[in-house]
């Protein structure tokens, strides 16, 4: 979906383009009197990859080898095209061709139909690393031909499905491109029904999927483009069951819950479904997720809550989350506000010195994670990521140490080196003592740069470097 996004943007980018290759960027909107651009497998053009239809809009590497730019297609499969031959019906001036001119080339992307259940979807037409199945019925938009196989673009993930496996269901011109409704005519709005909770949609019919599409709330009417066995496919992206689509029936969201050998490790739910990608939350044992959709390996992951809460997708693997009522250990901690903080970022974040709404002190909640990559250069406080007893998602700013757990773990570690036991959680806090290398401490609230610990009768912050977790 994301890439989906930036293909839409680069339409409005190329209004205001003055050539097609430029220093800054390059875009390649495929614009050809044939059938489309071909494109290689590497930068020599010697050994063709497929076809890439008129229509089709994405970006290109910054630089030319030999004569050839690279195209990114998914995670597994780059490609290179020539982009004056791809592009050989865009005049230099192309910032004057209206939308009327440019339907005057031919569009072969066209709406496909898939015909098989569990239809495949591929990164790439030779590994063959499965990223998606799809169920019978989904529509999908297909973008160019590599072999055996479609490349299908857009609400629902990039990738490879073999052509046996869907039919052609609808052209498209060039003014239904990037519709969110396919160009397709006379579908249903619908009113999604939650009991007043934020539902995370699904990238397949199937469920299996490592697509991250969006979130949808109670009450908010939505567009389907197709009924599918038990689920809607909307426009726009992703899939829900059918029976959110009605005010009567059964509502209940169905979550999965992190599970952890050991009671203070901490699930990395990352951006993408890659283990070198960046960390968006790391979430306690005992936290509760919504996972709409999964590979063997990866789930796409939601943190939500009641409405106009935050929520924090992500990728986490599977094996780390329970999917039924299997007991875990719980290393999510019962909190309260020392002191009054107010809201910010739309009112889903809380910091003592901002100026928004303010949430009380006394105010309980519980810490489910810690958002991110901690920078000690920042130095500003772990942001912990909380449930409210209302349901909500917020997180809380922790850089004055507001939050107060209401009891001990029972676990204690100890110092690796010679360390600063500190008043508040940053490093010009009043240094209450300074505990030597072994000290034991026991564990309050671990965050990614600060931790709250208590030794003997204080409670203080050391830095979470020099502590050893077990």
């Amino acid at each position: 979906m994301r890439k989906m996004m930036l293909a839409a943007m680069t339409i409005l980018l190329l209004v205001f383009s003055a050539a097609p290759v430029q220093a800054g960027y390059n875009e390649l909107r495929v614009m050809t009197d044939g059938k489309g651009a071909v494109v290689y497998t590497g930068s020599t053009g010697k050994k063709q990859a497929g076809i890439l239809y008129n229509g089709y809009v994405t970006s290109l590497s910054l630089e030319d080898e030999n004569g050839l730019y690279s195209c990114w297609l998914t995670r597994d499969i780059t490609v290179w095209v020539d982009q004056e031959k791809a592009q050989d019906g865009w005049p230099e001036e192309h910032w004057q061709m209206t939308m009327e001119a440019q339907n005057a080339y031919p569009c072969q992307m066209f709406v496909a139909e898939v015909t098989q259940q569990e239809a495949p979807v591929y990164t790439s037409p030779s590994h063959k690393h499965l990223s998606a199945t799809h169920a019978k019925g989904t529509l999908l938009r297909v973008c160019g031909e590599f072999g055996d196989d479609y490349f299908v673009e857009g609400w629902h993930g990039d990738g490879f499905i073999p052509k046996e496996a869907v039919g052609h269901y609808a052209p498209l011109t060039r003014a239904q491109l990037y519709d969110s409704n396919y160009g397709l005519e006379g579908l249903e709005t619908c009113r999604v029904y939650t009991d007043g909770f934020s539902l995370a949609v699904s990238g397949s019919a199937t469920g299996y999927s490592d697509e991250d599409p969006w979130v949808v709330k109670d009450g908010q009417e939505v567009t389907v483009l197709r009924r599918l066995d038990g689920w809607a496919q909307l426009a726009g992206g992703g899939f829900i069951e059918n029976r959110f689509l009605t005010s009567s029936g059964d509502h209940t969201i169905r979550y999965a819950t992190v599970s952890s050998s050991k009671v203070l490790n901490r699930l990395n739910v990352r951006w993408d479904a890659d283990k070198d990608s960046g960390v968006a939350v790391k979430l306690f044992s005992g936290a509760q997720v919504q996972v709409p959709c999964h590979t063997e390996e990866w789930a796409a992951v939601y943190v939500t809550g009641a409405e106009k809460s935050e929520k924090i997708t992500g990728s986490a693997m599977m094996e780390y989350l329970v999917f039924d009522d299997t007991p875990v250990q719980d290393g999510c901690v019962k909190v309260r506000l020392k002191e009054t903080v107010y809201s910010g970022n739309g009112g889903s974040s809380y910091y003592s010195t901002w100026t928004g709404t303010p949430l009380p002190a006394g105010t309980e909640m519980t810490v489910i994670g810690v958002e991110g990559r901690y920078n000690m250069e920042w130095d500003d406080g772990d942001r912990f990521l909380c449930r409210t007893e209302d349901g909500r998602i917020i997180t809380v700013w922790n850089g004055e140490g507001v939050l107060e757990p209401l009891d001990g773990s029972g676990i204690t570690v100890r110092t690796n080196t010679s360390v600063r036991f500190r008043e508040k959680p940053h490093k010009e806090a009043k240094a209450l003592r300074t505990l030597s290398s072994g000290t034991k401490v026991e564990i309050l609230l671990r965050g990614e740069g600060w931790t709250m610990v208590q030794y003997k009768d204080q409670v203080g912050y050391v830095m979470s470097r020099y502590l050893n977790f077990p």
